[in-house]
């Protein structure tokens, strides 16, 4: 996902490279935090469900994650991705076929954002987490207003600094803000907001 040439250019597939720096990032103040006692132990089941990766980059949210010493199914719906499972459409897999997860992290395709959030509240057991990278501004929208109001989000974890998605342009970074969205299933209390 990323806004460059929005409106003009776009990738095929929605298919961006997240920085392994920006996951670091998150997962540090996360875990910081204390808010859901991140670690793996917690949260034995996690997927990824559009991982990414292709011949010349890993995986990005499978790699930190494992680095951290979590066990991570990954789904891809290209066929080149890295993935355990390619060739799947999350949207498409019935919640009811698929075993329940702790946590869903993924930085998905950002025109079927709200439909992966909903999705993937679906496929995760009761206090499971659904953690998504996102536009900042995803938080507007009339359109979004009504999902805004029934998503169970626990906190947002905004990035000061600017990602870029290309690793092959590593100084250049994209034209907007990004952040991790934590909706936890189940959850009732006001978000947080952290700045990273």
């Amino acid at each position: 996902m990323s806004s460059l040439n929005r409106g003009t250019v776009r990738n095929a597939d929605d298919y961006y490279i997240t920085p392994h720096w920006l996951i670091e990032d998150f997962l540090a103040a996360f875990s910081e935090s204390n808010c859901f006692r991140f670690d793996p132990e917690n949260y034995p089941r996690v997927l990824d469900p559009s991982a990414g990766g292709c011949e010349k980059y890993p995986m990005s949210y499978p790699t930190v994650l494992e680095q951290e010493g979590f066990r991570v199914e990954s789904w891809d719906i290209r066929e080149d991705s890295r993935a355990n499972l390619t060739g799947v459409n999350f949207l498409n897999v019935p919640s009811y076929e698929s075993r329940k997860y702790d946590m869903i992290i993924t930085n998905p395709p950002f025109f079927q954002a709200q439909a992966f959030a909903e999705h993937a509240l679906e496929m995760v057991e009761d206090g499971g987490l659904v953690i998504m990278l996102q536009r900042l501004n995803w938080l507007g929208s009339q359109k979004r207003k009504p999902m805004w109001q029934k998503l169970p989000l626990a906190a947002v974890y905004v990035h000061s600094k600017r990602p870029g998605f290309d690793p092959q342009k590593p100084s250049k970074t994209d034209s907007t803000e990004y952040a991790h969205f934590v909706f936890c299933k189940g959850y009732e209390l006001a978000p947080e907001l952290f700045v990273i």
